[in-house]
């Protein structure tokens, strides 16, 4: 009798040893499949995402902003609200012309935002790096090109610190960039298939 509870034993202990093979097996696959993302990888897509060219997709790609619920008017409540399409025209931005000094200078501060949005990320750290650049750029050169990736960096800050850095609609707004202004040639923008 004791030998059967021996064997009962013996097939359990090896029931669970390879099921723990098993899961363990599947976790390094999983692991294998999905790698983890270090800070330095973080860094190098803030640098390819903040320094891009202008894209007709950052013009939608900054969630609507939270307004009051708009209340419908009594006699169009019963009409049915019609969808509005989205408009297939391709957009063209405009910008102004900086001379080489300050294409030059522009570059540089252009450089430290990337780095501010880095330094963000961290626990117990702040975007002020990066809003003060921005700002700064935003302020030297407006309507220019680092006028305009300057206004997309701030409006990749999360909206939970906008309010905490003070930043405004006007100064996350894009759409300007895409009407002719005095002094402004339009930027031949290059689609992505």
């Amino acid at each position: 009798m004791s030998t059967f509870w021996l064997k009962v034993v013996g097939v359990l202990v090896v029931v669970v040893a390879i099921g723990a093979f098993v899961m363990w097996v599947r976790s390094g696959i999983e692991e294998a499949q999905h790698p983890e993302v270090t800070f330095s990888d973080m860094v190098e897509k803030d640098r390819q995402e903040l320094l891009a060219e202008p894209n007709t997709k950052d013009l939608t790609s900054r969630p609507a902003q939270s307004q009051a619920p708009t209340v419908p008017e009594p006699n169009k409540s019963a009409q049915p609200s019609e969808p509005q399409l989205s408009k297939a025209e391709p957009v063209t931005f405009y910008f102004t012309r900086l001379d080489e000094t300050e294409q030059v200078e522009a570059e540089q501060l252009l450089a430290m935002i990337p780095t501010g949005r880095s330094i963000g990320r961290l626990p117990m750290t702040s975007y002020n790096l990066m809003v003060e650049t921005c700002r700064q750029i935003m302020k030297r050169w407006p309507g220019s090109i680092y006028d305009y990736k300057a206004r997309r960096a701030l409006s990749q800050i999360p909206e939970r610190l906008r309010e905490r850095n003070r930043i405004t609609d006007e100064e996350l707004d894009l759409t300007r960039f895409t009407k002719p202004r005095p002094n402004t040639t339009p930027y031949p923008i290059k689609e992505e298939n």
